[in-house]
């Protein structure tokens, strides 16, 4: 393999530090979401067992939204730590 210039290696190094940043953000979307997918659901479970159809249909449907964006969410957490580690593999492989 070809040795990487340094422009190169400081452009990898600043991608690295991007997706690092964004990779915090995700994982915050993922604790609330599922935060707020487990406090619809405990509501649903306990307060909202005699209440009218409506607000048990409404916080169901705020439950599985937000359960589905924090799937959603965590599985992009996944792929972006994958493509850093990827990212840091070639940065140490082509020093």
């Amino acid at each position: 393999m070809a040795k990487l210039s340094r422009k190169e290696r400081e452009d990898i190094k600043l991608d690295i530090q991007k997706e690092n940043v964004l990779l915090q953000r995700v994982k915050r979307y993922v604790q609330y979401s599922g935060l707020v997918c487990i406090v619809a659901v405990a509501m649903l479970l306990t307060f909202l067992k005699d209440a009218p159809q409506g607000w048990r249909i409404f916080v169901i449907v705020i439950a599985v939204v937000s359960g589905l964006f924090a799937l959603i969410s965590f599985l992009s957490y996944q792929n972006g730590r994958k493509h850093v580690l990827s990212n840091i593999n070639y940065l140490d492989e082509n020093k």
